[in-house]
């Protein structure tokens, strides 16, 4: 059903850098988003600009949230 997420950890991971992990949660549900709109309506000019933003945030965010679940998993916290 959670198709293997691990979502006993998700109050952990909010207490510790709820931003970071809104923003990248937030940033592939918008790049989806941007995949079905190319899909129904946009062409490839109209996707660059918003993929290139949405892509530099998913990097940012991505980085600094996935470095807090590493820090939680290296305290044993998995």
């Amino acid at each position: 059903m959670t198709l293997g997420a691990n979502i006993n950890h998700f109050g952990k991971a909010m207490s510790a850098d709820p931003v970071s992990h809104v923003l990248f949660f937030g940033s592939i549900a918008a790049m989806e988003g941007v995949f079905f709109l190319y899909y129904t309506h946009w062409n490839l000019f109209q996707v660059l600009p918003v993929a290139s933003i949405l892509g530099a945030v998913m990097v940012v965010s991505g980085s600094r949230a996935l470095s807090e679940v590493q820090e939680r998993r290296l305290a044993g916290q998995r």
